[in-house]
């Protein structure tokens, strides 16, 4: 990259382009021009390129630009006010780059020029200017004559960023020299870099490199290199360093580079365009799967946190990273709980990770409660159990429950009842409190103010730490001889109908008030499909299991206008029918002839029982409810 060549077609200079040179200028205006885009919105700019070069290449005929021209192109193509800083100690080299400014009609931009040492320039520059905020530096040295205390100076500007060149290859043939004691102290900052002097090969290289890491990261949040090997040779030309003070500008550089070097953040020479088995995106993203799942085991921490403790400790990029904990939540040994949950101006169920959320690996939000089982006042119940706090079907009805959540502080909005939170101590509340009550119960209804089996409508399909929790409370009253009813929006599992586990008296519900899809996406937005449900109840029944429907709360046709035959003949397979109007809900109440439309609806249902055999119950509130079919649950 030494050698000059006058070019016959440019009135300028050139040097000949080196492969991983071409790769450092790529990668290089790739982040530049998202640092201006991003930064240039509130800021003024501050660019300065430290020992700047010549400014053009060649390669097999065509032009290509340095940095510091680079620089100028992506400034001026953002339209942005910037200032930008030329340092170069020959003249030569500074005169050529003036010819390429005017070439490239650059002139008219704020470029200052400046024929004199990097160090002594910076340190000037720092002791005159009290403010230099946003301020990119690119330093590619020929040598390794850096001073580490002009760095820690540099990063000490707020929004301050560096991209430099550590020459390695020099640092690791000169390391030993007596002559270079103070420039090797000089640049690490510390004489640590003595006990390595004895150290060999890939060891020697993996403590310089650490020790440099470490003492740059005393004034930088975020320090990541990229290795450089020779073009020909497998063997480390030298790092790319890159320091900043925030988060994103560590993970969009990590990107950068990967997106020019087959996802890897090292360029491998020329191997650099094969690809190992072990280095497609499927296997990054599993072991990234891996390596998340193991470090955060059983813990819950916010995605901005793994980010932050992982984007320049490890060579996953934050899209890996992202991409692996989506699968971890497919796969269900992870919970990610995304705050909002769905998007402001769609309502749509959010598939994205941002920041904000919270990652829990092999556990799930909970709360602990004092008491669990109780005597509810719901007509046709006995004893129930609520062991999970909010519902993610979220139902507009309104949610009476929702309501009363809401009414007594246990969550704040429509969006924190969307979180559910399992009761962390349920099966120890069940073991302590069934004693007290047993002789008492006849039957154990689980869930009237959240749901046993809930939906996961983004990934379709039950919450495995809340289904699981059910199955077990299930298990645990069976056992103690106690009946369970269940209803439920969501998708039963097959398990409960494994011979043997569960009680066969136990009955399960689901609930069911309209095969109409528009009323769905706007009642009950993000529960199963209808269809889903019926055919998992009637697996359950097909298997010998009782089943029953709840018909409530039925909406009035300025709701919906649909057929109330239609459903039940959906549902004739099942032993018991529940049904009762909508309340709470104003367009419901202020339908004319609001009571004549649920006595018509009442007789159809009662006609179809009693010639499908199929025992009933009409709530109360509804026309021709009557008291001794409150009773439904306990006769079998």
């Amino acid at each position: 990259m030494d050698m000059n060549n006058k070019s016959s077609q440019v009135p300028f200079e050139t040097w000949l382009y080196e492969e991983q040179t071409k790769i450092k200028h790529e990668v290089f205006a790739d982040y530049f021009d998202k640092w201006v885009k991003i930064l240039g919105k509130y800021h003024k700019l501050n660019y300065i390129d430290c020992f700047a070069g010549c400014g053009a290449y060649k390669e097999n005929g065509k032009i290509y630009y340095g940095s510091p021209v680079l620089a100028a192109k992506i400034i001026k193509a953002n339209m942005k006010d910037a200032i930008l800083v030329i340092i170069e100690k020959k003249r030569k080299n500074l005169r050529n780059l003036e010819k390429i400014f005017e070439y490239e009609n650059l002139t008219n931009m704020k470029i200052v020029p400046v024929h004199q040492d990097f160090d002594k320039t910076i340190n000037d520059m720092l002791d005159k200017e009290s403010n230099l905020a946003p301020t990119f530096f690119f330093i590619d040295p020929w040598g390794f004559s850096i001073s580490y205390l002009t760095l820690k100076r540099i990063m000490e500007i707020e929004k301050s960023e560096i991209f430099m060149n550590f020459m390695f290859n020099a640092v690791n043939r000169f390391l030993s020299w007596p002559k270079l004691e103070s420039t090797a102290t000089k640049l690490f900052g510390t004489d640590k870099w003595k006990e390595l002097i004895h150290l060999r090969g890939k060891e020697r290289e993996k403590r310089i490199i650490g020790l440099y890491k470490a003492q740059l990261e005393k004034f930088a949040d975020y320090v990541y290199y990229f290795p450089m090997e020779f073009p020909h040779r497998k063997r480390t030309y030298y790092y790319l360093f890159h320091i900043t003070k925030h988060l994103k500008g560590c993970s969009i550089m990590k990107s950068c580079f990967a997106s020019h070097n087959l996802g890897r953040t090292a360029y491998m020479g020329d191997r650099s365009g094969q690809r190992t088995l072990f280095e497609t995106e499927e296997s990054r993203i599993n072991s990234a799967k891996e390596f998340l799942l193991r470090k955060y085991n059983r813990v819950s921490k916010k995605f901005v946190d793994i980010l932050k403790e992982n984007i320049s400790k490890t060579d996953y990029l934050e899209s890996e990273m992202s991409k692996a904990l989506k699968i971890g939540e497919k796969d269900g040994c992870l919970f990610i709980d995304r705050r909002p949950k769905t998007t402001e101006k769609t309502s749509k169920l959010r598939t994205r990770i941002e920041e904000k959320d919270i990652i829990f690996c092999n556990n799930y939000p909970s709360i602990t409660r004092k008491s669990l089982l109780y005597r509810t006042k719901v007509e046709y119940g006995n004893f129930t159990i609520n062991h999970v706090l909010g519902c993610a079907h979220g139902c507009n009805y309104p949610c009476y429950a929702r309501m009363m959540a809401i009414k007594y502080g246990q969550i704040s909005d429509y969006d924190d009842w969307l979180h559910p939170k399992i009761v962390a101590n349920a099966l120890e509340l069940i073991d302590k409190e069934l004693p007290r009550y047993k002789n008492e119960i006849d039957f154990v209804h689980m869930s009237f103010t959240t749901d046993p089996f809930m939906y996961d409508m983004l990934n379709k399909r039950t919450y495995p730490h809340i289904e699981n929790m059910t199955l077990k409370i299930i298990e645990k009253l069976n056992n103690e001889g106690i009946k369970c009813t269940i209803l439920t929006k969501g998708i039963y599992p097959k398990t409960l109908a494994v011979n043997g586990k569960f009680n066969r008296d136990n009955e399960y519900g689901i609930t069911l008030v309209s095969l109409d899809p528009h009323f769905k996406k706007e009642y009950e937005p993000y529960s199963p499909d209808f269809e889903d449900r019926v055919v998992a109840l009637k697996f359950l029944h097909d298997k010998g299991l009782k089943t029953w429907v709840s018909i409530e709360p039925y909406p009035t046709p300025n709701i919906v206008n649909q057929a109330l035959g239609d459903i039940l003949n959906k549902i004739s397979f099942v032993d018991k029918i529940i049904f009762g109007k909508m309340n709470y809900n104003v367009s419901s109440n202020r339908f004319d002839n609001n009571w004549k439309y649920y006595k018509e609806c009442v007789q159809k249902l009662i006609k179809f029982c009693r010639e499908n055999n199929i025992k009933y119950h009409i709530k109360q509130g509804t026309p021709f409810s009557k008291e001794d079919t409150k009773k439904i649950f306990n006769s079998g």
